[in-house]
């Protein structure tokens, strides 16, 4: 038995799975997407939320991360839609904003 025959049928096999899920997963309708998600490890709350702008199908989410070590919260979002990057846009200490929220 050619010893390359397996090898042929195993990448064959592997390239055929991995076309099938890229397909797959193209059809996934918009709806599918996850909504806004927290999730907290080690001291550190993480949460998104749409801030309102953006489509149905292309929301504009804001990333939440608060330490709650150091009671802070810093909130991350994209500033620019074409480039996609995360950028820091505020935050501070909770005490502070609570304070200055109540007027104080």
């Amino acid at each position: 038995m050619n010893m390359r025959a397996p090898q042929a049928i195993l990448a064959t096999s592997a390239f055929a799975i991995t076309a099938f899920a890229i397909v797959e997963a193209g059809r996934l309708h918009p709806a599918a997407e996850a909504g806004p998600a927290s999730m907290g490890v080690g001291g550190f709350t993480v949460l998104t939320a749409a801030n309102g702008q953006g489509s149905d199908t292309s929301r504009v989410e804001l990333l939440y991360v608060l330490d709650n070590r150091t009671e802070t919260l810093l909130v991350y979002g994209v500033e620019n839609q074409t480039d996609r990057r995360m950028v820091l846009l505020g935050g501070g200490s909770l005490p502070a904003l609570f304070r200055a929220a109540r007027g104080g």
